[in-house]
C-alpha cells in the first residue's frame, strides 16, 4: 500500500495542528500571533518550507506503513 500526501493536504494538516495548538496551549497573545504569522507567511503552498514538510510527512508515513507491514508478518498465527 502506498500513501502520499500532496502539498495542499500537508498544508491542511499543518493548519489544523496549528489551530489546535493555538486553542489548547496556554500561549500569550504575542506567541499566538507569531505562530499564525509564521503559518501564513512562511508555510504558503509551493514554498520551500511546505515542500520540505510534505517530504518529511510522506517519509514518516512510508516508514510507519513499512514497519506495520513488517510487524504483521512477524506475528505468530496462534495469537
Amino acid at each position: 500500500m502506498r500513501l502520499e500526501l500532496e502539498q495542499e493536504e500537508s498544508r491542511e494538516l499543518l493548519s489544523l495542528s496549528v489551530e489546535r495548538i493555538i486553542e489548547e496551549a496556554k500561549l500569550s497573545d504575542r506567541d499566538r500571533a507569531a505562530l499564525k504569522r509564521w503559518r501564513s507567511e512562511r508555510m504558503k503552498p509551493g514554498s520551500d518550507g511546505m515542500r520540505e514538510l510534505t517530504g518529511k510527512i510522506n517519509a514518516d508515513l512510508e516508514r510507519a506503513l513499512r514497519t506495520k507491514q513488517k510487524s504483521a508478518v512477524q506475528k505468530p498465527d496462534w495469537r
